[in-house]
């Protein structure tokens, strides 16, 4: 069930798609909630719970909770079932990073808004200047996106620190753009300052999860649900692979915006002929 739920991410409404994700990240917790603590981890209206489980075709709460919490113990046993003994256990490690890569690029598939990102592209084409901002993990990628967009000729610099970005949004205006990326969508770092893009006049672009913190404070989101709330300690969780997935495509798309379009000559002849 927890598969069917990430499948249809991109089928629910807003507030569907917050009740969706926090049983996601929660599904252990979840057989427990009463509709009240749903709602409230959540969120969202009581209502807004019983919409979601009539959405996956159960009558309300309590049915949805008695189905799912059957579903997890099948799962959970499966899964404590004992593997067979791997003679290559760095070919096993491997496998399962990719493993875990490719269903969050499986995920991204389903997160895919065409209109989204062709007002991302009419905003990041028209701008002055682009200011890429990240923060830790997304860092890195800021700077990935600052090298693309500048191989692209667009005059772009990328932003890790706080600090610099704070310097960098009061010096925008009318005509500058930020592209905020960030994994989880709740980088507290980022908020202030792209209060201070977007009081500056600056258009606001953000690669982040739907219906986050800073989702809210673009003009356009291009949405990456991957991100799940974790214990782990992974430094970099394979799931990002999926927001370089996006900007590769985004850059793509952004070089063919940019393309002249090929002009069309008239047959030889044609004008003499007719």
């Amino acid at each position: 069930m927890l598969e069917e739920i990430r499948r249809s991410l991109n089928q629910f409404t807003a507030a569907e798609r917050k009740v969706a994700e926090t049983i996601l990240t929660n599904p252990q917790a979840t057989v427990g909630w009463s509709i009240g603590d749903a709602a409230r981890f959540a969120k969202v209206s009581e209502p807004s719970i019983i919409r979601f489980c009539r959405r996956l075709g159960f009558e309300g709460f309590p049915d949805f909770r008695i189905r799912f919490a059957q579903a997890l113990a099948v799962s959970n046993r499966d899964a404590r079932e004992e593997p067979a003994p791997s003679e290559d256990p760095i070919r096993e490690a491997i496998l399962a990073n990719c493993a875990r890569a490719i269903a969050s690029i499986e995920d991204l598939r389903m997160d895919i808004d065409t209109g989204a990102v062709e007002r991302a592209l009419a905003i990041l084409k028209q701008a002055r200047r682009i200011d890429v901002y990240g923060h830790g993990g997304s860092g890195f990628l800021a700077a990935e996106a600052q090298h693309r967009l500048a191989f692209l000729g667009l005059a772009s610099v990328a932003y890790s620190d706080p600090a610099l970005q704070m310097v960098s949004a009061l010096a925008l205006r009318p005509g500058d753009c930020v592209f905020a990326l960030s994994f989880s969508g709740v980088t507290t770092h980022l908020l202030p300052n792209l209060e201070l893009a977007r009081n500056a006049g600056a258009g606001v672009v953000t690669l982040c999860p739907s219906d986050s913190a800073i989702a809210q404070m673009a003009d356009v989101n291009i949405a990456v649900n991957a991100y799940r709330s974790s214990t782990a300690v992974d430094f970099l969780p394979n799931e990002r692979v999926s927001m370089y997935v996006m900007l590769d495509a985004l850059m793509s798309l952004l070089n063919a915006h940019m393309r002249p379009a090929p002009t069309v000559e008239p047959s030889r002849g044609s004008a003499a002929d007719g």
